[in-house]
Protein backbone atom coordinates (compact mmCIF):
# COMPACT_ATOMS: atom_id res chain seq x y z
CA UNK A 1 0.00 0.00 0.00
CA UNK A 2 2.92 2.36 0.67
CA UNK A 3 4.04 1.75 -2.91
CA UNK A 4 0.66 2.82 -4.24
CA UNK A 5 0.60 5.91 -2.02
CA UNK A 6 4.08 6.86 -3.20
CA UNK A 7 3.01 6.36 -6.81
CA UNK A 8 -0.06 8.57 -6.36
CA UNK A 9 2.02 11.32 -4.73
CA UNK A 10 4.43 11.20 -7.64
CA UNK A 11 1.60 11.24 -10.17
CA UNK A 12 0.01 14.27 -8.51
CA UNK A 13 3.29 16.11 -9.10
CA UNK A 14 3.33 14.93 -12.71
CA UNK A 15 -0.34 15.50 -13.58
CA UNK A 16 0.48 18.75 -15.39
CA UNK A 17 3.05 16.95 -17.56
CA UNK A 18 0.53 14.28 -18.54
CA UNK A 19 -2.06 16.96 -19.29
CA UNK A 20 0.44 18.69 -21.60
CA UNK A 21 1.38 15.37 -23.21
CA UNK A 22 -2.26 14.57 -23.94
CA UNK A 23 -2.79 18.09 -25.30
CA UNK A 24 0.19 17.79 -27.68
CA UNK A 25 -1.07 14.46 -28.95
CA UNK A 26 -4.62 15.77 -29.39
CA UNK A 27 -3.40 18.83 -31.28
CA UNK A 28 -1.37 16.62 -33.59
CA UNK A 29 -4.40 14.39 -34.22
CA UNK A 30 -6.88 17.24 -34.67
CA UNK A 31 -4.64 19.12 -37.08
CA UNK A 32 -3.61 16.02 -39.04
CA UNK A 33 -7.14 14.66 -39.47
CA UNK A 34 -8.48 18.09 -40.44
CA UNK A 35 -5.77 18.40 -43.10
CA UNK A 36 -6.62 14.93 -44.43
CA UNK A 37 -10.32 15.74 -44.66
CA UNK A 38 -11.49 13.42 -41.86
CA UNK A 39 -14.44 14.79 -39.90
CA UNK A 40 -13.96 14.14 -36.19
CA UNK A 41 -14.02 15.54 -32.67
CA UNK A 42 -10.78 15.21 -30.68
CA UNK A 43 -10.66 15.54 -26.90
CA UNK A 44 -7.97 14.86 -24.32
CA UNK A 45 -7.38 14.57 -20.59
CA UNK A 46 -4.91 13.46 -17.94
CA UNK A 47 -6.17 10.83 -15.49
CA UNK A 48 -7.77 12.40 -12.44
CA UNK A 49 -5.85 11.40 -9.27
CA UNK A 50 -9.03 10.29 -7.46
CA UNK A 51 -10.08 8.04 -10.36
CA UNK A 52 -6.54 6.74 -10.67
CA UNK A 53 -6.62 5.77 -6.99
CA UNK A 54 -9.86 3.84 -7.50
CA UNK A 55 -8.48 2.05 -10.54
CA UNK A 56 -5.19 1.03 -8.89
CA UNK A 57 -6.90 -0.13 -5.71
CA UNK A 58 -9.21 -2.33 -7.79
CA UNK A 59 -6.37 -3.81 -9.89
CA UNK A 60 -3.68 -4.15 -7.21
CA UNK A 61 -4.73 -7.54 -5.70
CA UNK A 62 -4.47 -9.31 -9.05
CA UNK A 63 -1.41 -7.45 -10.31
CA UNK A 64 0.88 -7.78 -7.30
CA UNK A 65 2.81 -4.57 -8.00
CA UNK A 66 6.42 -4.66 -6.76
CA UNK A 67 7.64 -1.31 -8.11
CA UNK A 68 6.44 1.99 -9.53
CA UNK A 69 7.57 0.76 -12.94
CA UNK A 70 5.02 -2.06 -12.65
CA UNK A 71 2.23 0.44 -12.07
CA UNK A 72 3.33 2.73 -14.92
CA UNK A 73 3.44 -0.28 -17.26
CA UNK A 74 -0.03 -1.43 -16.19
CA UNK A 75 -1.90 1.90 -16.23
CA UNK A 76 -1.67 2.95 -19.87
CA UNK A 77 -4.20 5.80 -19.85
CA UNK A 78 -2.52 8.38 -17.62
CA UNK A 79 -2.65 10.59 -20.72
CA UNK A 80 -5.65 9.94 -22.95
CA UNK A 81 -6.97 11.18 -26.31
CA UNK A 82 -10.32 10.38 -27.88
CA UNK A 83 -10.99 10.62 -31.60
CA UNK A 84 -14.76 10.60 -32.19
CA UNK A 85 -15.45 10.02 -35.89
CA UNK A 86 -18.49 11.45 -37.63
CA UNK A 87 -18.32 8.52 -40.07
CA UNK A 88 -17.32 5.05 -38.79
CA UNK A 89 -16.09 4.21 -42.29
CA UNK A 90 -13.07 6.47 -41.72
CA UNK A 91 -11.50 4.11 -39.17
CA UNK A 92 -8.96 2.66 -41.62
CA UNK A 93 -7.82 6.10 -42.76
CA UNK A 94 -7.35 7.13 -39.13
CA UNK A 95 -5.39 3.93 -38.53
CA UNK A 96 -3.06 4.81 -41.42
CA UNK A 97 -2.63 8.33 -40.01
CA UNK A 98 -1.78 7.10 -36.50
CA UNK A 99 0.73 4.56 -37.77
CA UNK A 100 2.38 7.23 -39.95
CA UNK A 101 2.64 9.93 -37.28
CA UNK A 102 3.20 8.11 -33.98
CA UNK A 103 5.17 5.21 -32.56
CA UNK A 104 2.51 2.54 -32.03
CA UNK A 105 3.36 0.28 -29.11
CA UNK A 106 0.12 -1.69 -28.86
CA UNK A 107 -3.40 -1.87 -30.30
CA UNK A 108 -6.54 -3.33 -28.75
CA UNK A 109 -9.76 -3.96 -30.65
CA UNK A 110 -13.18 -3.99 -29.03
CA UNK A 111 -15.43 -5.82 -28.47
CA UNK A 112 -13.34 -8.60 -26.95
CA UNK A 113 -14.71 -12.12 -26.99
CA UNK A 114 -13.68 -12.51 -23.36
CA UNK A 115 -15.92 -9.65 -22.24
CA UNK A 116 -18.43 -10.94 -19.74
CA UNK A 117 -21.59 -9.37 -18.41
CA UNK A 118 -24.12 -10.46 -15.78
CA UNK A 119 -26.74 -9.76 -18.45
CA UNK A 120 -26.86 -11.90 -21.66
CA UNK A 121 -26.31 -9.23 -24.32
CA UNK A 122 -27.93 -9.34 -27.74
CA UNK A 123 -25.58 -6.75 -29.19
CA UNK A 124 -21.78 -6.64 -29.29
CA UNK A 125 -21.31 -3.66 -26.98
CA UNK A 126 -18.45 -1.18 -27.22
CA UNK A 127 -16.86 -1.09 -30.69
CA UNK A 128 -13.55 0.77 -30.98
CA UNK A 129 -9.81 0.50 -31.41
CA UNK A 130 -7.43 1.68 -28.69
CA UNK A 131 -3.81 2.54 -29.37
CA UNK A 132 -0.91 2.86 -26.98
CA UNK A 133 1.37 5.33 -28.75
CA UNK A 134 4.32 7.65 -28.23
CA UNK A 135 5.01 10.95 -29.95
CA UNK A 136 7.88 10.85 -32.45
CA UNK A 137 10.87 12.64 -30.98
CA UNK A 138 11.90 14.12 -34.33
CA UNK A 139 8.51 15.84 -34.67
CA UNK A 140 8.77 17.61 -31.30
CA UNK A 141 10.48 20.95 -30.62
CA UNK A 142 13.47 20.86 -28.27
CA UNK A 143 11.44 22.02 -25.24
CA UNK A 144 9.05 19.07 -25.63
CA UNK A 145 11.49 16.23 -26.46
CA UNK A 146 10.97 14.68 -23.02
CA UNK A 147 7.35 13.86 -23.91
CA UNK A 148 8.50 11.37 -26.55
CA UNK A 149 9.28 8.86 -23.78
CA UNK A 150 5.79 8.73 -22.26
CA UNK A 151 2.84 6.76 -23.58
CA UNK A 152 -0.62 8.03 -24.54
CA UNK A 153 -3.78 6.00 -24.98
CA UNK A 154 -5.70 7.02 -28.12
CA UNK A 155 -9.28 5.74 -28.42
CA UNK A 156 -10.90 5.75 -31.87
CA UNK A 157 -14.63 5.17 -32.26
CA UNK A 158 -17.68 6.84 -33.76
CA UNK A 159 -19.27 9.87 -32.10
CA UNK A 160 -22.30 7.72 -31.30
CA UNK A 161 -20.24 4.90 -29.77
CA UNK A 162 -18.22 7.25 -27.58
CA UNK A 163 -21.45 8.77 -26.21
CA UNK A 164 -22.92 5.34 -25.39
CA UNK A 165 -19.65 4.19 -23.84
CA UNK A 166 -19.61 7.18 -21.47
CA UNK A 167 -23.07 6.33 -20.19
CA UNK A 168 -22.38 2.60 -19.93
CA UNK A 169 -19.00 3.07 -18.24
CA UNK A 170 -20.28 5.42 -15.55
CA UNK A 171 -23.28 3.23 -14.76
CA UNK A 172 -21.65 -0.21 -14.92
CA UNK A 173 -18.07 0.38 -13.81
CA UNK A 174 -18.56 3.36 -11.51
CA UNK A 175 -21.96 2.68 -9.92
CA UNK A 176 -22.95 5.24 -7.30
CA UNK A 177 -26.29 3.65 -6.46
CA UNK A 178 -25.40 -0.03 -6.34
CA UNK A 179 -25.39 -2.88 -8.86
CA UNK A 180 -27.58 -2.38 -11.95
CA UNK A 181 -30.78 -4.38 -12.33
CA UNK A 182 -31.51 -6.72 -15.23
CA UNK A 183 -33.88 -4.11 -16.65
CA UNK A 184 -31.12 -1.48 -16.62
CA UNK A 185 -28.70 -3.84 -18.36
CA UNK A 186 -31.39 -4.62 -20.93
CA UNK A 187 -31.95 -0.92 -21.64
CA UNK A 188 -28.21 -0.34 -22.08
CA UNK A 189 -28.12 -3.30 -24.47
CA UNK A 190 -31.09 -1.90 -26.38
CA UNK A 191 -29.39 1.48 -26.66
CA UNK A 192 -26.25 -0.24 -27.91
CA UNK A 193 -28.31 -1.84 -30.66
CA UNK A 194 -29.59 1.59 -31.66
CA UNK A 195 -26.01 2.89 -31.71
CA UNK A 196 -24.92 0.12 -34.09
CA UNK A 197 -27.93 0.88 -36.27
CA UNK A 198 -26.96 4.55 -36.21
CA UNK A 199 -23.43 3.66 -37.33
CA UNK A 200 -24.81 1.72 -40.27
CA UNK A 201 -26.89 4.77 -41.21
CA UNK A 202 -23.80 7.00 -40.97
CA UNK A 203 -21.85 4.65 -43.25
CA UNK A 204 -24.69 4.75 -45.78
CA UNK A 205 -24.79 8.55 -45.52
CA UNK A 206 -21.05 8.72 -46.18
CA UNK A 207 -21.39 6.52 -49.26
CA UNK A 208 -24.31 8.64 -50.51
CA UNK A 209 -22.17 11.77 -50.19
CA UNK A 210 -19.34 10.05 -52.10
CA UNK A 211 -21.69 9.00 -54.91
CA UNK A 212 -23.03 12.55 -55.19
CA UNK A 213 -19.54 14.04 -55.40
CA UNK A 214 -18.42 11.56 -58.05
CA UNK A 215 -21.67 11.73 -60.02
CA UNK A 216 -21.95 15.52 -60.21
CA UNK A 217 -18.57 15.89 -61.97
CA UNK A 218 -18.38 19.45 -60.71
CA UNK A 219 -15.53 21.05 -58.84
CA UNK A 220 -14.91 19.92 -55.27
CA UNK A 221 -16.53 22.42 -52.90
CA UNK A 222 -14.25 21.55 -49.95
CA UNK A 223 -11.34 19.29 -49.10
CA UNK A 224 -13.64 16.84 -47.33
CA UNK A 225 -15.23 16.03 -50.69
CA UNK A 226 -11.80 15.71 -52.31
CA UNK A 227 -10.69 13.44 -49.48
CA UNK A 228 -13.78 11.25 -49.91
CA UNK A 229 -13.06 10.96 -53.63
CA UNK A 230 -9.45 9.93 -52.99
CA UNK A 231 -10.44 7.36 -50.37
CA UNK A 232 -13.01 5.80 -52.68
CA UNK A 233 -10.36 5.32 -55.34
CA UNK A 234 -7.87 3.85 -52.87
CA UNK A 235 -10.41 1.42 -51.43
CA UNK A 236 -11.19 0.26 -54.94
CA UNK A 237 -7.62 -0.96 -55.32
CA UNK A 238 -8.24 -3.78 -52.81
CA UNK A 239 -5.42 -3.22 -50.33
CA UNK A 240 -4.68 -5.68 -47.58
CA UNK A 241 -4.22 -4.18 -44.12
CA UNK A 242 -4.14 -0.42 -43.64
CA UNK A 243 -4.85 1.89 -46.56
CA UNK A 244 -2.00 4.08 -47.87
CA UNK A 245 -1.62 7.35 -46.01
CA UNK A 246 -3.59 10.04 -47.84
CA UNK A 247 -1.76 13.26 -46.91
CA UNK A 248 -2.84 16.88 -46.97
CA UNK A 249 -6.07 17.09 -48.91
CA UNK A 250 -6.52 20.71 -47.79
CA UNK A 251 -3.36 21.93 -49.54
CA UNK A 252 -4.00 19.76 -52.59
CA UNK A 253 -7.46 21.26 -53.13
CA UNK A 254 -6.14 24.82 -52.80
CA UNK A 255 -3.42 23.96 -55.34
CA UNK A 256 -5.88 22.37 -57.78
CA UNK A 257 -8.18 25.39 -57.56
CA UNK A 258 -5.29 27.74 -58.33
CA UNK A 259 -4.32 25.82 -61.47
CA UNK A 260 -7.88 25.15 -62.62
CA UNK A 261 -7.93 21.38 -62.08
CA UNK A 262 -10.32 20.92 -59.15
CA UNK A 263 -12.94 18.73 -60.82
CA UNK A 264 -13.10 14.98 -60.06
CA UNK A 265 -12.15 14.00 -63.61
CA UNK A 266 -8.95 16.07 -63.36
CA UNK A 267 -7.89 14.25 -60.20
CA UNK A 268 -8.89 10.87 -61.59
CA UNK A 269 -6.39 11.38 -64.43
CA UNK A 270 -3.55 11.37 -61.89
CA UNK A 271 -4.97 8.61 -59.71
CA UNK A 272 -5.02 6.19 -62.62
CA UNK A 273 -1.21 6.26 -62.95
CA UNK A 274 -0.07 6.50 -59.31
CA UNK A 275 2.10 3.85 -57.69
CA UNK A 276 0.14 2.83 -54.60
CA UNK A 277 2.86 0.40 -53.57
CA UNK A 278 5.11 3.40 -52.83
CA UNK A 279 4.74 3.69 -49.05
CA UNK A 280 7.40 6.40 -48.77
CA UNK A 281 5.04 9.08 -50.11
CA UNK A 282 1.41 9.83 -49.38
CA UNK A 283 -1.21 9.76 -52.13
CA UNK A 284 -1.37 13.57 -52.11
CA UNK A 285 2.40 13.87 -52.39
CA UNK A 286 2.44 11.61 -55.43
CA UNK A 287 -0.31 13.64 -57.13
CA UNK A 288 1.48 16.92 -56.44
CA UNK A 289 4.82 15.56 -57.64
CA UNK A 290 3.29 14.30 -60.87
CA UNK A 291 1.72 17.70 -61.57
CA UNK A 292 4.97 19.54 -60.84
CA UNK A 293 6.91 17.09 -63.01
CA UNK A 294 4.74 18.17 -65.96
CA UNK A 295 5.30 21.90 -65.48
CA UNK A 296 7.95 23.47 -63.22
CA UNK A 297 6.20 26.87 -63.36
CA UNK A 298 3.50 25.37 -61.10
CA UNK A 299 5.90 25.29 -58.15
CA UNK A 300 4.95 28.89 -57.51
CA UNK A 301 1.22 28.05 -57.43
CA UNK A 302 1.82 25.16 -55.05
CA UNK A 303 3.93 27.35 -52.78
CA UNK A 304 1.15 29.96 -52.61
CA UNK A 305 -1.47 27.27 -51.95
CA UNK A 306 0.59 25.82 -49.12
CA UNK A 307 1.15 29.24 -47.51
CA UNK A 308 -2.51 30.24 -47.88
CA UNK A 309 -3.77 27.10 -46.12
CA UNK A 310 -1.11 27.08 -43.41
CA UNK A 311 -1.82 30.68 -42.41
CA UNK A 312 -5.27 29.49 -41.30
CA UNK A 313 -3.95 26.49 -39.37
CA UNK A 314 -3.58 27.24 -35.63
CA UNK A 315 -1.38 24.17 -35.18
CA UNK A 316 0.98 24.75 -38.10
CA UNK A 317 4.73 24.82 -37.56
CA UNK A 318 6.92 27.86 -38.17
CA UNK A 319 8.47 26.29 -41.26
CA UNK A 320 5.05 25.78 -42.81
CA UNK A 321 4.53 29.55 -42.91
CA UNK A 322 7.78 30.27 -44.81
CA UNK A 323 7.88 30.48 -48.60
CA UNK A 324 10.25 27.95 -50.08
CA UNK A 325 11.43 30.69 -52.44
CA UNK A 326 12.54 32.71 -49.41
CA UNK A 327 16.22 33.40 -48.88
CA UNK A 328 15.77 32.40 -45.25
CA UNK A 329 17.94 29.38 -44.42
CA UNK A 330 19.03 29.14 -48.10
CA UNK A 331 15.62 27.89 -49.19
CA UNK A 332 15.41 30.05 -52.31
CA UNK A 333 19.04 29.38 -53.22
CA UNK A 334 18.37 25.65 -53.25
CA UNK A 335 14.89 25.61 -54.79
CA UNK A 336 15.79 27.94 -57.71
CA UNK A 337 18.55 25.58 -58.75
CA UNK A 338 16.59 22.40 -58.18
CA UNK A 339 13.79 23.64 -60.45
CA UNK A 340 16.32 24.69 -63.08
CA UNK A 341 17.81 21.17 -63.06
CA UNK A 342 14.31 19.73 -63.47
CA UNK A 343 13.73 22.08 -66.41
CA UNK A 344 16.96 20.93 -68.07
CA UNK A 345 16.08 17.26 -67.60
CA UNK A 346 12.57 17.82 -68.92
CA UNK A 347 13.90 19.66 -71.98
CA UNK A 348 16.42 16.92 -72.72
CA UNK A 349 13.90 14.12 -72.30
CA UNK A 350 11.33 16.03 -74.33
CA UNK A 351 13.80 16.41 -77.21
CA UNK A 352 14.62 12.69 -77.03
CA UNK A 353 10.94 11.78 -77.16
CA UNK A 354 10.32 14.08 -80.12
CA UNK A 355 13.27 12.59 -82.01
CA UNK A 356 12.49 8.98 -81.11
CA UNK A 357 8.81 8.16 -80.51
CA UNK A 358 9.78 4.87 -78.82
CA UNK A 359 11.33 6.74 -75.89
CA UNK A 360 8.96 6.72 -72.91
CA UNK A 361 10.25 8.20 -69.66
CA UNK A 362 7.97 8.44 -66.59
CA UNK A 363 8.23 11.71 -64.63
CA UNK A 364 9.83 10.03 -61.60
CA UNK A 365 12.68 8.78 -63.81
CA UNK A 366 13.12 12.12 -65.59
CA UNK A 367 16.80 12.86 -66.13
CA UNK A 368 18.07 9.27 -66.16
CA UNK A 369 18.76 9.49 -69.89
CA UNK A 370 20.53 12.83 -69.50
CA UNK A 371 22.74 12.72 -66.39
CA UNK A 372 25.37 10.05 -65.71
CA UNK A 373 24.76 7.37 -63.06
CA UNK A 374 26.94 9.02 -60.41
CA UNK A 375 25.13 12.34 -60.83
CA UNK A 376 21.76 10.59 -60.70
CA UNK A 377 22.66 8.97 -57.37
CA UNK A 378 23.57 12.40 -56.00
CA UNK A 379 20.37 13.92 -57.39
CA UNK A 380 18.26 11.24 -55.74
CA UNK A 381 19.85 12.13 -52.41
CA UNK A 382 19.21 15.81 -53.04
CA UNK A 383 15.62 15.08 -54.00
CA UNK A 384 15.09 13.99 -50.41
CA UNK A 385 15.81 17.60 -49.39
CA UNK A 386 13.42 18.86 -52.06
CA UNK A 387 10.69 16.51 -50.77
CA UNK A 388 11.27 17.66 -47.20
CA UNK A 389 10.74 21.26 -48.30
CA UNK A 390 7.73 20.61 -50.51
CA UNK A 391 5.92 18.06 -48.34
CA UNK A 392 7.47 18.20 -44.87
CA UNK A 393 6.68 20.22 -41.79
CA UNK A 394 10.32 21.05 -41.04
CA UNK A 395 12.98 22.21 -43.49
CA UNK A 396 16.51 20.78 -43.84
CA UNK A 397 19.39 22.67 -42.26
CA UNK A 398 20.88 25.71 -43.99
CA UNK A 399 24.20 23.86 -44.33
CA UNK A 400 22.55 20.95 -46.18
CA UNK A 401 20.71 23.29 -48.54
CA UNK A 402 23.79 25.41 -49.29
CA UNK A 403 25.89 22.34 -50.08
CA UNK A 404 23.18 20.80 -52.25
CA UNK A 405 22.44 24.11 -53.99
CA UNK A 406 26.13 24.61 -54.78
CA UNK A 407 26.30 21.12 -56.30
CA UNK A 408 23.25 21.86 -58.44
CA UNK A 409 24.77 25.16 -59.58
CA UNK A 410 28.00 23.45 -60.63
CA UNK A 411 25.94 20.87 -62.50
CA UNK A 412 24.02 23.60 -64.31
CA UNK A 413 27.27 25.37 -65.22
CA UNK A 414 28.66 22.16 -66.69
CA UNK A 415 25.50 21.52 -68.70
CA UNK A 416 25.50 25.08 -70.05
CA UNK A 417 29.16 24.77 -71.14
CA UNK A 418 28.75 21.35 -72.74
CA UNK A 419 25.36 21.95 -74.34
CA UNK A 420 24.92 25.66 -75.15
CA UNK A 421 21.48 24.97 -76.63
CA UNK A 422 20.27 24.40 -73.04
CA UNK A 423 21.69 27.67 -71.71
CA UNK A 424 18.48 29.59 -72.42
CA UNK A 425 16.45 26.92 -70.60
CA UNK A 426 18.67 27.27 -67.53
CA UNK A 427 18.72 31.06 -67.54
CA UNK A 428 14.96 31.24 -68.09
CA UNK A 429 14.27 28.89 -65.17
CA UNK A 430 16.58 30.75 -62.79
CA UNK A 431 15.40 34.17 -63.84
CA UNK A 432 11.73 33.26 -63.49
CA UNK A 433 12.23 31.85 -60.02
CA UNK A 434 14.42 34.69 -58.81
CA UNK A 435 11.71 37.12 -59.79
CA UNK A 436 8.84 35.23 -58.17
Amino acid sequence: MDLIKDFLKRYQRETGDYERLAQLCAQHCESGLERMGIRSMVTYRAKRPDRLWQKIRKRAPGKQYTSMADIYADIIDLAGVRIALYFPGDREEVDAFIRSHFVVEETRDFPKESNRSPYPKRFSGYSARHYRIRLMEENLPAKHKEYAFRSVEVQVASVLMHAWAEVEHDLVYKPKTGELSSDEYAILDELNGLIHTGEIALERLQKAVHRRVIGDLKEFSNHYELSAFLYDHVRGRGFEGSDPYMGRADVLLEFLERIGRSAPWHVDTYLQVLDFSDTSRSVVEQIVDRILAEDDTLYEAYNKARLSVNKKDPYGSHDESISYFSEERALGFFMHRWIAVEAVARKAVGDAMRNDKSVVVPPQAMGEQFFDSETMVKLRDIRRLRNQIIHGIQFPSEKELMEAGSFLQSLLDTVADQQPELRNTIESALQHRDGS
